[in-house]
C-alpha cells in the first residue's frame, strides 16, 4: 500500500517545525515532516556548535549559499541546514515586529494578519521568563529572557548607559509593542544553550504515531496533477523518490521554497522555461521582493581583555528611529567581539525599514544548486543616507568616554571617512552586507496583486493543496529580527488550517 500523508510539510525550520507540532496535535491527522540537513532526536545528541548559544554557526550545519549585495559584490549568505533551520544556528534575538508592520500586511488585503490577530500566536509561542502582563505568554514551548544588569560585560555595560545619557529612552521590553529605545536583548535560550525549534517544538512530540520526522531529504519539486498537489518529489540518501500528500506546505525559506515553486512549474514562464518545468500556473512574484535588513558597522581596536571569547557577542541594542524615517526604523547593537576580528567591538547600525529589493534567479533544474540571489542593496537613496546617519550616531556613542576607555583606537572606518558623507556613502557600498533575514520572495496578497504568490491563508493562488508557510509570504519585512515572526506564521497558519477542517 502506498501511504498517503495529511500534510507534507517540507523543511523544519523556525516556522515548519512549529506547524508540523500543531498540526499532529490532531491524532486524526498523519503528517510528514522533511528536512534537508541532518535530525538530532535530542538535545544531548545535537552538536555543540547548534548548541551554544552565544555564536552564529555559519560552517557545519550551513546551505553555503552565496548573495550579490550589490552587483559587483558578493557575499557569504548563511542559512540553517539541519532540523530547525536557521533556528538552529542564529544569534537568538527575540525580537517581534511591531504592530503597524503586521497592520501594514493586512492594510494590503492580509485579512487576519494585523497586529491583533498574530499577537495571540507570539503569545502562543513563548513562555516569557522575564516579562509578564496582556502582552505576553507564560505556557509556550519557546523560553525568553533578557540580560541581567549582573550579566553584562563592560562594553554593553556602557552602551546602555551611553545611549541613555544621549536621550533614548531606556524600555525593560522590547516585546512591548510601544517600545523603543535602549534595552537588553531578549533571547531564546536557556543558559547558553540555544533553543530552536527542533528543540522546542519537536524534541517533546517525537512519540507521536501520527508524526513522521525525517533528516537528509532534499526535495526536488511539488507533484501537481490537474493543478492540485499530490505530493512531492524528494531526493533520500541519494535516490529520487515520490510520497504523496493531501496537502503540501512548503516551508523551505525564502530562498528555497521559490525554487521548489519554479521546478514544479509554478512561477514565472521564463524561470519555469528556464528550468525545464511545465508550466502550472504563472505567479511573476516567485523569487521577487526579495527583502533583508542591510546593515554596516564601525569598528574599533579593543584594549587587552575587553573583546574575549566566551564573553556573549551582543547584550544590548538600541530601536531608534532614523531622521524622516519610520518609526523604530533603525537598530544599533554593541557587539562585543567582532566575529571574525577577534580583538574588536564594534556598533552595528542596521536599516529595519530598506526601500531596495531584490530577487532570486532560476538558472538550472538541478535541485541541489542554489538560486542566483541578487540582494541589489543600496539601490535607494534613502537605504545609504540612514545608514550613514547610523554609522555616524555609532561613532558619536563610541566616542564617549565611558566606552572609548575600551578602546585602543578605530579599525574601520577612518575618522576621514566617517566625517565625509560622500566617502562614507561609498564605504557602505562597498562594505554593508545583511543581517541573514531575507523574506518576502512568495509574497502574501489578494489574487489582484501581479506580485502575489499566496492569499491570506497562504494558499498558493492557482494550485489547490498548496501552501507556502515561512519567512517568504511576508510582503513586507518586519522592524525586527525574523525569527519569532516566522515561528508566530507557522502558529497562525497552523490555527488558519484546523479551522478549516
Amino acid at each position: 500500500m502506498t501511504t498517503v500523508y495529511d500534510y507534507i510539510v517540507v523543511g523544519a525550520g523556525s516556522s515548519g517545525a512549529a506547524l508540523a507540532a500543531r498540526l499532529s496535535e490532531d491524532s486524526d491527522s498523519s503528517v510528514l515532516l522533511l528536512e534537508a540537513g541532518p535530525d538530532y532526536a535530542s538535545t544531548e545528541a545535537t552538536p555543540h556548535d547548534l548548541r551554544y548559544a552565544h555564536r552564529v554557526s555559519v560552517v557545519d550545519h550551513d546551505w553555503n549559499f552565496t548573495a550579490n549585495a550589490t552587483p559587483d559584490r558578493e557575499v557569504s549568505y548563511p542559512r540553517g541546514r539541519v532540523m530547525g533551520g536557521s533556528s538552529s544556528v542564529n544569534g537568538t534575538l527575540a525580537i517581534r515586529g511591531t504592530p503597524d508592520d503586521f497592520n501594514e500586511w493586512a492594510s494590503l488585503g492580509n485579512e487576519g494578519w494585523g497586529w491583533e490577530d498574530c499577537l495571540p500566536f507570539f503569545q502562543r509561542l513563548e513562555h516569557d521568563l522575564d516579562a509578564s502582563g496582556d502582552f505576553h505568554g507564560k505556557r509556550g514551548p519557546l523560553p525568553i529572557v533578557r540580560w541581567q544588569p549582573h550579566e553584562m560585560r563592560p562594553l554593553s555595560e556602557a552602551f546602555l548607559d551611553v545611549c541613555q545619557l544621549q536621550g533614548f529612552p531606556y524600555a525593560e521590553d522590547f516585546n512591548d509593542p510601544e517600545a523603543t529605545g535602549i534595552s537588553p536583548m531578549a533571547q531564546n535560550r536557556d543558559r547558553d544553550t540555544r533553543i530552536s525549534t527542533a528543540i522546542a517544538y519537536l524534541e517533546p512530540i517525537r512519540h507521536r504515531l501520527n508524526l513522521t520526522i525525517r533528516g537528509g531529504c532534499l526535495v526536488n519539486r511539488v507533484l501537481v496533477e490537474d493543478r492540485k498537489a499530490t505530493g512531492v518529489e524528494v531526493d533520500c540518501e541519494g535516490e529520487l523518490q515520490k510520497v504523496q500528500g493531501r496537502t503540501v506546505i512548503l516551508s523551505a525559506g525564502a530562498i528555497m521554497s521559490p525554487a521548489i515553486l519554479v521546478r514544479s512549474g509554478i512561477g514565472a514562464k521564463e524561470d519555469v522555461d528556464m528550468v525545464g518545468a511545465k508550466l502550472v500556473s504563472e505567479l511573476p512574484g516567485v523569487g521577487r521582493n526579495l527583502i533583508d535588513h542591510p546593515l554596516c558597522s564601525v569598528v574599533w581596536q579593543s584594549k587587552p581583555g575587553i573583546s574575549v571569547l566566551p564573553d556573549p557577542p551582543v547584550q544590548a541594542m538600541l530601536r531608534y528611529t532614523s531622521n524622516g524615517g519610520e518609526t523604530n526604523d533603525m537598530q544599533l547593537y554593541m557587539v562585543n567581539h567582532f566575529p571574525g576580528r577577534e580583538g574588536n567591538f564594534a556598533l552595528l547600525a542596521i536599516l529595519q525599514r530598506p526601500k531596495s529589493r531584490g530577487r532570486l534567479h532560476f538558472e538550472t533544474e538541478d535541485y541541489r544548486a542554489q538560486p542566483r540571489i541578487d540582494l541589489n542593496f543600496f539601490s535607494d537613496e534613502s537605504d545609504v543616507r540612514r545608514l550613514r546617519e547610523g554609522l555616524q550616531l555609532a561613532q558619536q556613542i563610541g566616542e564617549h568616554p565611558s566606552i572609548s576607555q575600551y578602546a585602543d583606537g578605530l579599525a574601520a572606518p577612518s575618522a576621514e571617512v566617517l566625517a565625509d558623507n560622500e566617502a562614507l556613502d561609498t564605504y557602505i557600498q562597498e562594505n554593508g552586507s545583511h543581517n541573514f533575514h531575507p523574506v518576502g520572495t512568495a509574497k502574501m496578497g489578494q489574487a489582484t496583486d501581479p506580485e502575489a504568490v499566496v492569499d491570506s491563508q497562504c494558499r498558493v493562488h492557482g494550485v489547490q493543496g498548496l501552501r507556502v508557510v515561512d519567512a517568504s509570504i511576508m510582503p513586507e519585512i518586519v522592524r525586527a529580527n525574523t525569527n519569532l515572526t516566522c515561528i508566530m506564521i507557522g502558529e497562525r497558519v497552523s490555527e488558519l488550517m484546523r479551522q478549516e477542517r
